[in-house]
């Protein structure tokens, strides 16, 4: 009889132990289970966005450096920035405070910046940066659609400007009016002999 109980305590206790040892391994396993989930929850999601969010601002800044190549090889970036109107010192056509708010200047450089981002969807502000009579930085606002996103990007190219380049009337014509004649132009001549002043032109582009 003695024997008979010891037999079935033992067995008792060996049944206890092993369903013990079953919840510590499925215990085990659910925890690991969580872990991994929650590594991968914090460290694929998060870094998948980030990583198509960079390839589309990059994509942004390409394409804002390419329409500035272009312009300058075809000849249409400097004509929007003598796009002025020699009575008032300021762009043509319906500006607000003496910037464009709704899109590119009508010039050909504005309409492929329209073309390029308004259309799809992309803001943009064009600058023009020159140097003063007192040797500071101004930067001229062309195109104000708003304050740029944390997720702006930004392209520049550099213009020379001359004494005798001429500002364009409001059909896009050629005036006769030079640099050298204008009382009102924004930048400043800050150079001897022909040369007149080195612009650099600005755009800087973010999702609406």
């Amino acid at each position: 009889m003695r024997n008979d109980a010891r037999r079935r305590e033992t067995e008792g206790r060996g049944t206890r132990g092993q369903a013990h040892t079953l919840e510590a391994f499925v215990a085990a396993t659910i925890l690991l289970a969580s872990i991994v989930f929650s590594l991968q929850v914090t460290a694929v999601t998060p870094l998948t966005a980030s990583t198509s969010s960079q390839h589309i601002e990059n994509q942004q800044e390409a394409v804002a450096t390419g329409v500035l190549a272009a312009a300058a090889k075809n000849g249409t970036l400097k004509p929007t920035l003598l796009y002025v109107n020699n009575s008032t010192g300021r762009f043509h056509g319906n500006t607000f405070d003496g910037m464009y708010v709704s899109g590119g200047p009508p010039t050909a450089l504005g309409w492929t910046l329209d073309d390029a981002f308004h259309e799809r969807g992309i803001a943009f502000n064009l600058y023009v940066h020159h140097l003063t009579s007192d040797r500071t930085i101004r930067r001229e606002t062309v195109v104000r659609m708003g304050g740029p996103s944390d997720n702006a990007v930004s392209a520049r190219r550099t213009v020379t400007l001359y004494d005798d380049d001429v500002l364009y009337a409001a059909d896009g014509t050629e005036t006769t009016h030079t640099l050298t004649d204008s009382t009102t132009f924004y930048a400043a001549d800050r150079h001897p002999g022909p040369l007149y002043n080195v612009v650099e032109v600005e755009v800087v582009v973010w999702r609406m």
